[in-house]
């Protein structure tokens, strides 16, 4: 039977044939920017790409075109009713984004790019050179101020300013103007603030080899996973050892080179310096990097291995794992 791929945010279901798949959609449920893999396929298609929904599906206040394009304003429409259904009781996110934008410019908030957001904090918000409390500051951003988003990193968003600062500030000091757009422009832009609900560690495992004990390395293997519609990148790990009891003991950071593609999976690998490059580090990337790279210098193989290779510094530990740190969606065009 030929089966019909669909993906919806981070929910993915099969129609069994393309008559069930019309039915979804002339039932509303499926909308235009959902993706959609035809039988046989190996691509990804926008739902509104397909002739053979044409018709079927509802109106959508997304981009039909295979950009996802941030739109230059929210219209001020969207942004009443929003704050009515605050009023009337619109659940939790609702209620936390009402009170951070009392006392806050509504205009300015109109005039956002879906790929911005307004501080909101009273004050404005510190700037801080790392995502952590007391950390030194590295400028300021004043209420009111458009921000960029740049990254996520667990409750820290990095920014840019207009005036070109860029650090961390805490996620509850600002509010992402895509909140306040139709429910299908959320569904689409979600991935961009929160891309660690979208980026997934799957068949992780870790070994020390007698070499490597002897070295305190510990050689983890994983397959990085990305559910969203968008690609992502500057992702950071977390190598986190404990000893028998169960304490951790350390942790340490793992930066990976590379993209990791919209709706797919990748494993990562580390590339060993030139033996001739005395002063070379490794350097821990995507597959889909390192193959890329390969294509122009097939002698890169040589030096290729999978599994990233990390170095502790205490002794003794019985368990390891890897989780996500940090990660950044890349929109597809910015304003």
């Amino acid at each position: 039977m030929a089966r019909w791929l669909v993906t919806q945010g981070d929910r993915q279901f099969a129609a069994q044939d393309l008559e069930e798949l019309k039915r979804l959609a002339s039932a509303g449920q499926i909308g235009r920017g959902d993706m959609i893999q035809p039988p046989g396929a190996s691509d990804w298609l926008y739902a509104s790409e397909l002739p053979e929904l044409n018709g079927l599906l509802k109106a959508s206040a997304r981009h039909d075109d295979d950009d996802v394009a941030p739109r230059r304003t929210i219209p001020a429409a969207i942004v009443a009713a929003v704050l009515l259904a605050i009023s009337a009781g619109g659940g939790y996110a609702m209620y936390h984004y009402a009170q951070q934008i009392q006392g806050s410019d509504l205009d300015l908030l109109n005039e956002l790019a879906l790929t911005e957001m307004l501080v909101t904090a009273e004050g404005g918000a510190t700037i801080r050179q790392s995502p952590e409390d007391g950390a030194g500051a590295a400028g300021n951003a004043p209420k009111n101020a458009e921000v960029q988003l740049m990254a996520k990193r667990g409750p820290w968003y990095r920014i840019r300013t207009e005036a070109g600062a860029e650090g961390w500030v805490k996620v509850d000091e600002v509010v992402p103007a895509y909140f306040f757009a139709d429910a299908d422009t959320r569904q689409d832009y979600d991935p961009l603030y929160n891309p660690d609900k979208y980026v997934y560690i799957k068949n992780a495992g870790w070994l020390q080899l007698p070499d490597q004990r002897k070295r305190n390395t510990t050689n983890f293997t994983f397959l990085l996973q990305n559910k969203s519609k968008f690609d992502m990148e500057g992702i950071v790990l977390l190598a986190i050892i404990k000893d028998k009891a169960g304490k951790v003991i350390e942790k340490k950071e793992v930066p990976i080179e590379g993209v990791l593609k919209r709706f797919d999976g990748t494993m990562v690998g580390t590339l060993q310096p030139d033996p001739k490059d005395k002063e070379g580090v490794p350097r821990t990337m995507t597959q889909h990097s390192f193959d890329e790279l390969a294509k122009t210098d097939p002698d890169l193989n040589l030096r290729w291995s999978d599994g990233v290779e990390v170095v502790m510094e205490s002794k003794g530990f019985t368990d390891a794992n890897i989780e996500l740190l940090e990660v950044r969606a890349i929109p597809k065009k910015l304003d």
